[in-house]
């Protein structure tokens, strides 16, 4: 039986998923949905967006790394390394689901070869973030497509995810996340 491809990402304004290797905002909402929707199943990052993590390895995940170059990954427990993300699949095929977490050149792959059955996207609003895009744009790096073009509804049946106010954290930021779950429709 072949795992449910799932890719799982934070968009900010313009669609910024990062700045120098690191996410650009703080939101504990997102944290918190990231956790709960991971939690167990095997997450595939990029080398860059693995080690801009805040904490890694992902505890109680399997963490694997696509990556030729490996040198500083190497050893660590919980980690696995995979030269391509067919092979990073390949390793997780006798799983339920695997997660694909980023950066933008790993969206991009599985994107462009169709192998996401499912994407979690959070939209991330904060007019702080809105203005430091604006004023310096070069710095951040983006989601490869253009969201409202890409889950076109011919394609992908969306679905917003609701939490109760009691179970999401509470921000102190003005960062507002909006949680969206769109199925693939094949």
């Amino acid at each position: 039986m072949k795992p449910t491809i799932c890719a799982i990402a934070a968009v900010g304004p313009q669609n910024a998923i990062g700045i120098d290797d690191r996410i650009p905002w703080h939101s504990k909402a997102d944290f918190y949905h990231f956790k709960k929707t991971t939690l167990g199943h095997p997450c595939i990052f990029g080398r860059k967006t693995y080690q801009g993590l805040p904490k890694r390895p992902l505890p109680d995940r399997l963490n694997i790394i696509c990556s030729t170059q490996h040198n500083n990954i190497w050893g660590q427990d919980g980690v696995f390394l995979a030269s391509s993300i067919e092979s990073a699949i390949e390793q997780s095929q006798d799983l339920d689901q695997i997660f694909i977490c980023g950066g933008a050149a790993i969206y991009e792959y599985v994107l462009n070869h169709d192998l996401i059955d499912v994407f979690y996207l959070t939209k991330i609003f904060s007019p702080v973030l809105a203005n430091q895009i604006k004023e310096n744009p070069g710095r951040y790096t983006y989601f490869p497509k253009d969201l409202d073009t890409f889950f076109s509804p011919d394609k992908w049946h969306p679905q917003q995810i609701i939490y109760p106010c009691d179970i999401l954290p509470i921000e102190k930021s003005p960062i507002q996340a909006t949680f969206y779950k769109f199925i693939r429709t094949r």
